[in-house]
């Protein structure tokens, strides 16, 4: 009858140990109000850090502003460009983004514009769960592109 005993009272601490550790990390962080969103996103010129795991300098810097008018202006490194943008949630996708000029800065710089506009292209979401003074766009493959701001508050403050 002891050994029964220990036997419950181990089973007990187990399932009390693996609901304690089963509540942990579970709660997720809703979606930030759209509004609450958009407020945070326009007015600020964002400036790429990083695409997938490639970084990119600030020489010359690749940026996006959007604007309350569901415009978005940004510079792809050599070009300007303009376009539309779309956001519901945390869905975001771009209109059609066109340069201003057809500028080549050569082959190197051209290729990083070219991979940055592409990216663009396939932004569908934003990652709300980010540190201060940055913005992470997913792509349809889920590949993150990073911003930061250069404000002292961040994006989700």
């Amino acid at each position: 009858m002891p050994t029964l005993w220990k036997r419950m009272c181990c089973a007990a601490l187990l399932l009390a140990a693996l609901a304690a550790l089963g509540a942990c990390g579970t709660h997720e962080t809703p979606v930030m109000d759209e509004n609450a969103l958009r407020q945070a996103l326009v007015g600020k010129t964002w400036t790429l850090r990083r695409i997938v795991s490639r970084d990119f300098a600030d020489d010359p810097a690749r940026t996006i502003k959007f604007n309350a008018d569901g415009t978005v202006e940004g510079f792809g490194g050599c070009n300007a460009f303009t376009g539309t943008y779309t956001l519901t949630d945390d869905y975001l996708e771009f209109g059609t983004l066109t340069t201003s000029a057809h500028k080549s800065c050569g082959p190197a710089e051209d290729e990083r514009e070219y991979t940055y506009m592409t990216y663009l292209a396939t932004v569908r979401r934003i990652n709300t769960q980010t540190d201060p003074g940055e913005l992470i766009l997913l792509t349809e493959s889920q590949s993150e592109m990073r911003f930061t701001s250069g404000a002292s508050e961040g994006l989700f403050w």
